[in-house]
């Protein structure tokens, strides 16, 4: 079995919008190595492949399974979707492809949900909803946003930002984003 760890490391890398120098500096590594894992001509060892891996957010096992043909089409029947908690909300994960191109989830804020005081998150990419029931307030540095049923947003990730529901019902919507989440 031949192991195509630089190719997929550059694949990776170029999914996440990451330059060599970035990875580089996240991974702490010098630029120079990780152009040479990626051309095939040095193998790096497990620990400095670990400190790589985990700097795109992925395992050492992902990089070392054998390819397998693309899943082109991936199908979930209701109820089979995966759920997901977090921050008070509760996410139904649509796209479920570990090859996936983009992340899609039904989202439902609930009421309640989201906390007034602390600090607005960001992070790396790009975010775009539809509010499909409810009212959910957006917080960015560049302003604040209601938005009623039938409303879509995007937005830069990298802008700092807090999603809020600050009703007494619970608000559903249909969210992308990428680089994926879950």
């Amino acid at each position: 079995m031949e192991i195509k760890l630089g190719e997929k490391l550059r694949k990776v890398r170029k999914e996440k919008g990451m330059s060599i120098a970035a990875l580089a500096e996240k991974a702490g590594v010098s630029p120079g190595m990780i152009s040479q894992i990626e051309r095939n001509t040095t193998v790096p060892s497990i620990y400095l492949f670990y400190k790589i891996a985990k700097a795109l957010d992925e395992s050492i096992s992902f990089f070392l399974d054998e390819e397998k043909p693309r899943e082109r089409v991936s199908l979930i029947r209701n109820g089979e979707h995966r759920i997901v908690h977090g921050t008070g909300n509760v996410y139904q994960l649509l796209t479920s492809n570990p090859d996936r191109q983009i992340e899609m989830y039904r989202v439902v804020f609930k009421k309640g949900a989201g906390d007034h005081h602390s600090g607005l998150a960001m992070h790396e990419g790009a975010e775009c909803g539809i509010l499909l029931q409810g009212t959910l307030h957006i917080v960015t540095t560049e302003g604040e946003y209601d938005l009623y049923e039938g409303d879509s947003v995007y937005f830069e990730s990298t802008m700092p930002h807090k999603l809020l529901n600050e009703k007494d019902e619970d608000c559903v919507a249909i969210w992308a984003q990428t680089p994926f989440t879950w």
